[in-house]
């Protein structure tokens, strides 16, 4: 995890866009590595390492984001297989991928307070009938990797492309999301040190009142802050793939340092485009690019303030 941490902030640093690709398909990957068994490591895992085939994570629907309890879509048994109906949105790689983790409720809810319970996960292949691409969603930022909405009608899965346990989609689900912030906190240092690397380097060249910008305190104190933050993000991100790959609990530290390395990165992209003044807004400069791609990543794999709820729910069990 900390090489992917590592690989996935220097990509980030020229396109956050292109990280998302296989970041993206890593959740699919990892849940495969982690809870699949050894035919669907061989026919899914396998292809998907080697590069041969993309993956793509649906679980986010219309009326359910942050609420993973709170998807519509249904897989019903029938015989050998399960027929799944419903619709998914946010699909990253949904235009490219192969491989699909489809999450659907096979069971109601036990209770209000077990919600979690009753869903499934599923490996859907890319040509299954039944399932379509739909349209094409428009965001603010990462326009190089725009996500979409996956329609399935009617879409057939056998018993044996279930991934771990009927019923019990969600823990897979979360499982993976708590690995998967990791990757979005490099990304988040990835911009943050190309809006720092942008601002350092426009400040040593560009002049007003007859000296270089950076001889201004104002902006000197502008630079040190950005790099107090780059590196204390760096660290976190560093410190939580370190946790993970010591196999200690490293939850809590994913969750801060998603919270610390995007907010980082907002912060640092709106100092740049200060300091780079009217051309911080142009296109022609990358500065306004790095503010809206951090606009997304601040947003999945659980918003910042669902990281502030895990972060209070783990306190509360070391309290215990």
């Amino acid at each position: 995890m900390l090489t992917l941490a590592i690989v996935v902030e220097e990509i980030s640093r020229v396109s956050a866009a292109c990280s998302v690709v296989f970041v993206a398909s890593y959740l699919v990957s990892e849940p495969l590595y982690e809870f699949g068994t050894e035919e669907q490591k061989r026919r899914f895992l396998i292809p998907l390492a080697k590069g041969q085939k993309f993956g793509a994570h649906a679980m986010t629907e219309p009326g359910a984001g942050s609420d993973v309890a709170g998807i519509q879509t249904t897989a019903k048994k029938a015989d050998a297989e399960y027929v799944i109906n419903g619709r998914k949105i946010f699909i990253t790689n949904g235009e490219r991928a192969d491989i699909f983790l489809v999450f659907a409720r096979t069971s109601p809810s036990p209770s209000p307070e077990k919600r979690h319970l009753g869903i499934t996960a599923f490996l859907v292949e890319k040509n299954t009938p039944g399932l379509q691409v739909g349209k094409r969603i428009e965001t603010m930022g990462l326009r190089g990797s725009q996500p979409v909405e996956i329609i399935l009608d009617k879409v057939s899965v056998p018993n044996e492309n279930i991934l771990g346990r009927e019923g019990e989609g969600a823990y897979v689900a979360l499982n993976t999301y708590d690995r998967g912030r990791i990757g979005v906190s490099a990304q988040g240092v990835g911009i943050a040190q190309a809006a720092y690397e942008a601002a350092l380097k426009y400040a040593a060249t560009r002049t007003a009142f007859e000296s270089k910008l950076l001889e201004f305190q104002q902006i000197q104190f502008k630079l040190a802050e950005m790099a107090v933050e780059v590196h204390s993000a760096r660290l976190l991100t560093y410190w939580a793939a370190s946790l993970l790959d010591q196999g200690k609990d490293f939850v809590k530290a994913a969750s801060i340092a998603k919270i610390v390395a995007t907010e980082a990165a907002e912060k640092a992209a709106l100092a740049a485009m200060m300091i780079h003044g009217a051309y911080g807004v142009s296109t022609d400069y990358p500065v306004e690019r790095y503010l809206r791609d951090v606009q997304i990543i601040k947003t999945y794999e659980g918003t910042n303030d669902i990281q502030r709820l895990t972060i209070a729910k783990e306190l509360v069990k070391e309290l215990r």
